[in-house]
């Protein structure tokens, strides 16, 4: 596990809440926030993934996950897209 920590942009639409995550112990995190804490625990069984960028061409049915925020205009803007799972080939099926 890594510590890190996450900080909000100076102007954010979002309705996500920052704060600082540090290790406990085998199974639990502890989040800071501003007005306090919340322990987390992480079941044993949870798959541990490396988020990395790259370069990636998305096919039809490839399962993606975009972060976006709504502009005042109503257009939604992102920074990042993760792909979740890429389609299967007719090949592998």
């Amino acid at each position: 596990m890594t510590n890190g920590s996450v900080s909000r942009p100076v102007v954010s639409h979002s309705r996500m809440t920052n704060g600082t995550v540090q290790k406990d112990s085998a199974t639990t995190l502890v989040v800071q926030y501003q007005d306090g804490s919340k322990t987390i625990s992480v079941p044993p069984n949870v798959p541990v993934v490396e988020v990395a960028p790259e370069q990636v061409t998305f096919a039809t049915g490839d399962i993606v996950y975009a972060a976006t925020e709504k502009l005042p205009n109503g257009t939604l803007m992102t920074n990042k897209i993760l792909l979740i799972a890429a389609a299967e080939s007719p090949d592998t099926k």
